[in-house]
């Protein structure tokens, strides 16, 4: 589809970009839900496996206590459903670390104080508000946003941005994506529980051009709310990002699940909902 862009003098810009004044771009809207679905498959489409190294501010909270780290990180993806990242923390390489293949997905933090490992099978829910980074919304903000065909999706406006929501059988709201119409680049999507509240929330911004039309962004904020109103956040900036050529051995160290050993408490998701395994 032809997007005609014009330009025009405005002072705000509400909603969906900054305060701005003198001359701007002004991009038409998509003509339906099919049209901006089919606009971020393409999009998706041109993903390349990427290495990025940056630095992470990561605020969480365990059993009341809140808790701060702020560490390097390194990150590989490939796309659309591996992903790796891990931390330093505490003079620990791995004190973080996220990860994610086709079938399952994980988490760890291993601070003593702390010392926590999640994990569960995509087939038995995401789990969004139960993981202080959810692996689903770091795919997510690398180019492999989900908005396949078959799910109950509308298009709407808001400020600069078309926005796409998807709803259930019974017309709850289960997320929204807000995609900045200038480059059709998502600038933000909203996670809702079952029961139509917020449950998580990512914002992207700084895109860079990675090689053949695929943008990602280096700024990424995310954020997950528990059912008691508790708020862990992470801060993702990215220095460098750069196309990756991946062989199957490096594939198999990065994105195979390892499992629990040393933890604490070790959580499976299942359901949506962590259920606590035995320690190992």
């Amino acid at each position: 589809m032809s997007r005609v862009i014009v330009f025009a003098v405005i002072s705000v810009i509400a909603g969906c970009g900054p305060v701005v004044t003198g001359p701007v771009r002004i991009c038409p809207p998509m003509g339906s839900a099919d049209e901006a679905t089919a606009a971020l498959a393409e999009r998706a489409g041109r993903a390349v496996p990427l290495r990025a190294n940056g630095q992470c501010l990561l605020r969480y909270y365990v059993e009341g206590a809140e808790h701060r780290e702020n560490f390097a990180v390194k990150l590989w993806v490939n796309p659309p459903d591996e992903i790796y990242l891990q931390g330093d923390v505490a003079f620990d390489a791995t004190g973080v670390v996220l990860g994610a293949n086709s079938q399952e997905f994980w988490f760890w933090i291993k601070p003593k104080q702390v010392s926590r490992y999640w994990y569960g099978k995509w087939s038995q829910g995401g789990g969004a508000g139960e993981l202080i980074i959810n692996p689903g919304v770091a795919l997510e903000a690398f180019g492999t946003v989900d908005a396949g065909g078959g799910d109950r999706w509308s298009l709407s406006s808001e400020g600069g941005c078309d926005v796409l929501t998807k709803t259930n059988k019974r017309g709850e709201i289960l997320k929204r994506i807000h995609i900045l119409r200038c480059g059709y680049l998502v600038s933000e999507i909203e996670y809702f529980d079952g029961g139509g509240d917020l449950s998580a929330r990512a914002e992207f911004d700084k895109y860079v051009d990675v090689g053949d039309g695929f943008f990602v962004p280096k700024m990424i904020r995310m954020v997950t709310t528990a059912v008691d109103g508790r708020q862990d956040s992470a801060r993702l900036t990215l220095g460098s990002v750069r196309p990756v050529q991946l062989n199957e051995r490096q594939r198999h160290r990065l994105f195979v699940r390892p499992q629990p050993r040393g933890f604490e408490h070790v959580y499976q998701i299942i359901d949506g909902h962590r259920v606590e395994q035995a320690g190992r």
